[in-house]
């Protein structure tokens, strides 16, 4: 089940999801609008080989920080990693689910391609695998509204622990 607006509220006000920073008028019915982070990681044009399961994006590519007052371009198909401002602490009965935002899916821009699960016991901020599917060129700027969150109860869970659980950089 889903938790709404006034439950979300209640759980960030009690400390059980913890969200920093955290904005109150972020909170929606059933969501919470999460802003882009400064950081990024952008991968070169060269072939990549997915052999196993040991392959790491965060080995890859180059990892840049913006000033809030810059932006990054993608061109159509391009694809980058960003990271939310947000922080997100989940206890192990709540799971979290990103998915972007219509205003921008509209436009083309996937803000995340497949992994939206934010696993229970997580405390890290959300990478997100941004592509450019549509036919413009799109600049990006650190801080806008880029995605959202949703949570739900988790019956039975587990916490996450592995390589992301406390994932800080694209």
């Amino acid at each position: 089940m889903f938790l709404g607006r006034k439950e979300i509220l209640r759980l960030v006000k009690e400390g059980v999801i913890s969200i920093e920073p955290f904005d109150e008028s972020a909170v929606g019915p059933v969501s919470v609008d999460l802003t882009l982070g400064n950081t990024f990681r952008v991968f070169p044009p060269d072939e990549i080989e997915i052999f196993d399961e040991s392959i790491d994006a965060s080995r890859l590519g180059e990892l840049i920080e913006l000033e809030d007052w810059e932006y990054i371009e993608l061109k159509p198909g391009d694809m980058v990693l960003g990271i939310t401002k947000e922080r997100i602490r989940l206890p192990e009965n709540i799971v979290g689910i990103l998915s972007g935002r219509s205003r921008f899916a509209r436009l083309g821009l996937m803000v995340h391609i497949s992994s939206n699960l934010v696993h229970p016991g997580s405390y890290n901020r959300q990478v997100l695998e941004i592509v450019n599917m549509g036919p413009h060129l799109v600049r990006l700027h650190p801080g806008v509204k880029i995605c959202q969150i949703a949570f739900a109860e988790v019956r039975g869970g587990e916490p996450l622990i592995g390589r992301y659980a406390r994932q800080l950089k694209p």
